[in-house]
């Protein structure tokens, strides 16, 4: 019932935030997580878009996504492990698709709530891989081993994948401005110096990093062709924004080091080349002031990249001065 709906998870929540139990236990959580999303399906599935029911919907509505983030992020961070079984995996991965759609709406506080599960998950499976989960042959063995007679093995690598490109497409989409980035757009969307430090905003912003470079050791390649698509999207004006151009260049920024060094230079060599070109086409000086200092914290980030291109490096330095030279309010 619609009116029970709030206190009912809200009860769910307590329930599922329950660790380190006694695993006679396990069988029960899987069995509430299991029931939860056969109630939750009758209300929405895991595809549907969130982000109109929670900036129309009632207040009741708001609360419910909120809840459902703290239940969905409670649960998974407490009882991830026991849902990695072969009947309970199908559950896990569209829990983990409901937590997707509920990362992509728009509110700060209910993005921080799953954020905590991402960098959990990101974390644990970039720990597996490092911790020499490589087989004599060199390829990657995620696998868990789940007992059964037949030697049943699933990489859990692969088994999340589907899930980790919608945690990197929210991560890219949301990324919080780092504690350098100085220049902001204020409420009357005017380019200002920003002078105070929002502290909960780079605590952010690490945590974000954090799990986008872990994303980024996951598959590399994955990162790569998302943060060029976004960019296209941003110099052929299908999604040009301001606010979209910065939070896309952290996010490219963040991921420093997480690629080879072959990797890194090739990417790069793409992203500069399209925000030098997005800066010639953009008309009007706060708009090439957005573009330009974007490629300036971009190339910033990217110290092992300037050192090995010295004439790059000098052609930027001189750049720089040219900016701030520039007059800015």
């Amino acid at each position: 019932e619609p009116m029970f709906r709030n206190d009912t998870i809200d009860c769910l929540t307590e329930i599922g935030n329950l660790a380190d139990l006694e695993p006679q236990y396990d069988v029960l959580f899987r069995k509430l997580f299991s029931g939860f999303l056969v109630k939750l399906g009758d209300i929405f599935t895991s595809e549907t878009n969130l982000k109109p029911a929670f900036e129309n919907g009632s207040e009741e509505d708001c609360t419910f996504i909120q809840r459902l983030a703290l239940f969905l992020s409670g649960f998974l961070k407490a009882h991830l492990k026991i849902m990695e079984t072969p009947e309970s995996q199908q559950d896990l991965i569209k829990g983990l698709f409901y937590l997707v759609r509920v990362s992509e709406v728009p509110d700060t506080e209910i993005f921080r709530i799953c954020l905590e599960a991402w960098h959990m998950l990101a974390h644990d499976l970039y720990n597996a891989e490092k911790n020499g989960n490589i087989g004599s042959s060199g390829i990657l063995n995620l696998s868990l081993n789940y007992g059964s007679g037949n030697g049943n093995t699933s990489s859990r690598k692969f088994m999340y994948g589907p899930v980790l490109t919608g945690a990197r497409r929210v991560m890219i989409a949301n990324m919080a401005k780092p504690e350098e980035v100085l220049i902001v757009e204020d409420e009357n969307g005017d380019i200002v110096r920003e002078t105070t430090k929002d502290t909960d905003v780079i605590a952010q912003y690490k945590t974000m990093r954090e799990t986008l470079v872990f994303l980024t050791h996951l598959n590399c390649d994955d990162t790569e062709s998302i943060m060029l698509s976004k960019l296209t999207e941003q110099v052929d004006g299908t999604d040009w924004s301001w606010n979209n151009l910065n939070t896309l260049c952290w996010a490219i920024g963040s991921i420093s080091g997480a690629m080879s060094e072959d990797e890194e230079k090739r990417f790069l060599v793409t992203v500069i080349k399209d925000l030098l070109g997005l800066c010639e086409a953009k008309k009007g000086k706060d708009n090439k002031a957005v573009v330009a200092s974007n490629i300036m914290y971009v190339v910033g980030q990217y110290p092992r990249f300037l050192k090995a291109h010295w004439k790059f490096l000098k052609t930027v330095v001189n750049k720089l001065f040219e900016f701030m030279h520039e007059i800015h309010p």
